[in-house]
């Protein structure tokens, strides 16, 4: 079964820079892009335009945490009180490297802090790990 995974990026350019990463990293999956935190918990809890979204929960979110309306901290937070999405291991892909964003990011439970730009080797051999261990999960 194909796994999807969600990018939540607001920023064009660092879409297409992860997507093509993805890319040549070999990944053959679907990947969802929604661009702000508030469209984020939309898709995750298929509401508003998603209402009829039926293709289960992503396999791994791929999360930015400068967002607008509400940020990558918030959308997280949401994530982990959900019980039908609290699971789902979610990779912090931000251009900051404070101590304190990575903090509060392992505090809320991540899986993975990688900073941009992607180091393709590492990105791809942490995703491999976490794609070829999580089953595909279902609403």
């Amino acid at each position: 079964m194909t796994k999807h995974l969600l990018l939540i990026e607001d920023d064009e350019v660092a879409a297409y820079v992860t997507l093509n990463v993805l890319k040549a990293c070999g990944f053959i999956n679907v990947v969802d892009l929604v661009r702000d935190g508030v469209e984020a918990m939309a898709y995750l809890t298929c509401q508003g335009i998603y209402s009829d979204r039926k293709s289960g929960n992503p396999a791994l979110i791929l999360l930015d945490l400068k967002l607008p309306d509400l940020d990558g901290f918030e959308v997280l937070k949401q994530i982990r009180t959900l019980p039908a999405l609290f699971a789902i291991p979610v990779f912090i892909l931000s251009a900051s490297e404070t101590a304190e964003d990575m903090y509060r990011s392992n505090l809320l439970g991540i899986s993975k802090y990688l900073v941009k730009p992607l180091n393709m080797d590492e990105f791809g051999a942490e995703a491999s790990k976490v794609l070829s261990s999580t089953p595909p999960q279902l609403h």
